[in-house]
């Protein structure tokens, strides 16, 4: 197991190049999907993973752009209704791979919950290999609530809040989900794990 180092300084020392880094929204069926696959992934590679829950604050980065004229505002609307069909249709995809049902929904109780247990988990663990079948038991299928422990900030002593897990995360390039960090590379989504592992074996 290794060492847990207390303080913010304990996420921020293995971030650095002991594990390949997966960053993940527990709220996000994308996310959730990448958790699943990186970390069977993981465990039939040999590969050391770390999964980091990443806050984040969504917003509206168009929100302040001016209007255009009339068909720039048809082809942005397009393009706006193109992005939602798109994210929908991927939204299915990782709700199907994962097994959750179109309604599926984490109380934001149940998220944080899980959020916490991921980071307590994270540190205390030598790898999440193989992982998935015990953050799937943590998950709220339909009403019945199975994370049903209050959620707290201090389940693991020592640990750092979520919000300095993310602020760590940020630093090393990291403010979007599914992500990974591995030797200083910075790679979104799961698509990329036949290059994660190659930089991984290059590194070993």
């Amino acid at each position: 197991m290794l060492p847990l180092v207390a303080g913010d300084s304990g996420v921020r020392a293995w971030l650095i190049d002991e594990a390949v880094h997966l960053a993940v929204d527990p709220s996000d069926a994308e996310s959730l999907m990448a958790v699943k696959a990186a970390s069977a992934w993981a465990k039939e590679k040999g590969i050391t993973l770390k999964i980091w829950p990443l806050l984040r604050e969504l917003g509206n980065p168009a929100a302040d752009v001016p209007f255009g004229d009339s068909q720039m505002e048809r082809l942005k609307a397009r393009r706006a209704k193109a992005r939602t069909q798109y994210r929908a249709l991927e939204d299915r995809r990782a709700r199907d791979y994962v097994g959750l049902s179109s309604t599926f929904a984490l109380s934001p109780q149940s998220a944080t919950a899980l959020a916490i247990w991921l980071r307590d988990t994270s540190l205390s663990r030598a790898s999440m290999a193989g992982v998935w079948p015990e953050v799937f038991q943590r998950l709220e299928i339909g009403s019945e609530s199975i994370a049903r422990a209050q959620p707290t900030e201090d389940n693991l002593d020592g640990a750092p809040s979520l919000d300095h897990v993310s602020e760590a995360l940020g630093e090393r390039g990291l403010y979007t989900t599914p992500a990974f960090l591995v030797g200083g590379h910075v790679l979104i989504g799961i698509g990329h794990l036949p290059l994660i592992e190659a930089i991984w074996l290059a590194r070993t």
